[in-house]
């Protein structure tokens, strides 16, 4: 269930440098405002509500778990030199009590736009054409390929409503939201390892494998990549359904083989067709695994 907004006058008290707080959003405990700095820029504000330390051993550990993953985040941002993911903004991640309650708080970059979900959903002016869908894969695995080869991290939430669409030429789609990115390198933070953060419909197969963790590469990002752009190109998510329940999701994500984008876009070249068909496999090493190549094949 979404965390009510603070109000502005609370916001104020603990943040007077920042001014404007515009209520964007709300998830289970995160909250996102937009922002104004001293100097007039224009920031994204995010404020996690962290759960307030129990007695017993779990809950500590279920505290511990959500300042752990807004923790990662942040210094993920802080060192990523893509253009294609967010970047932070001038307020430094710290913590925070507003209105008695313990937050995390940091701003970002404000990016001109919208979430590429939004721009699906929507559909104006018609399908993309074959240089836009090639642009969004591009930004997409250049974004993937710097995480892993100097972070060897797995963002695992890649979505359109996790891809930004700007209005920059130089950085057209933007990765943000790395809330759920998994660092393979340090041990992970879920307190039960039979739960996993995700989103049904954009993991890939092998994620829904009790072993995951000890699997979980690129190529799964790259997978979640693929499906974002069929969706992009296509107009249709390949393996929604109306009605569907988690578990019929999964059963989906696992066996059913989407429909080959030229279904959809029998104009697109052979090349990108089959290149983002490929990426859906359910087999990771059946995938594309060479990131440069797939770069010069859609350049």
């Amino acid at each position: 269930m979404p965390s009510a907004p603070f109000s502005p006058a609370q916001l104020a008290a603990v943040f007077p440098a920042l001014s404007g707080f515009q209520f964007k959003a709300a998830g289970s405990y995160k909250s996102v405002y937009y922002v104004k700095q001293a100097n007039g820029t224009d920031e994204v504000l995010k404020i996690v509500r962290l759960p307030i330390p129990r007695s017993t051993e779990e809950e500590q550990a279920t505290y511990e778990q959500e300042l752990g993953r807004v923790q990662r985040e942040v210094a993920i941002l802080a060192v990523c030199a893509s253009p294609f993911v967010v970047k932070l903004g001038a307020l430094p991640p710290h913590a925070v009590v507003i209105d008695g309650t313990p937050c995390f708080a940091y701003t970002e970059e404000l990016l001109n736009g919208s979430d590429l979900a939004s721009v699906i959903s929507l559909g104006a002016g018609g399908p993309p054409t074959e240089a836009e869908i090639k642009t969004l894969l591009r930004c997409l695995v250049s974004a993937i390929q710097v995480l892993w080869r100097d972070h060897r991290v797995v963002h695992r939430d890649i979505k359109p409503g996790n891809i930004f669409s700007t209005r920059d030429a130089n950085r057209p789609y933007v990765l943000i939201d790395l809330g759920i990115a998994y660092d393979v390198s340090v041990p992970g933070l879920t307190v039960r390892k039979t739960d996993f953060p995700h989103t049904p419909l954009y993991m890939a197969p092998e994620m829904i494998k009790a072993d995951f963790r000890e699997t979980m590469s690129y190529r799964s990002d790259l997978y979640a990549a693929g499906l974002s752009t069929y969706e992009f190109a296509a107009g249709v998510h390949p393996l929604a359904r109306s009605g569907d329940t988690d578990v019929k999701t999964y059963i989906r994500v696992i066996q059913q083989e989407p429909a080959p984008l030229g279904k959809y876009r029998p104009e697109i070249s052979d090349v990108l067709r089959k290149l983002v068909d490929q990426l859906l496999k359910k087999n990771p090493a059946l995938r594309p695994a060479n990131m440069a190549l797939i770069l010069s094949q859609i350049n």
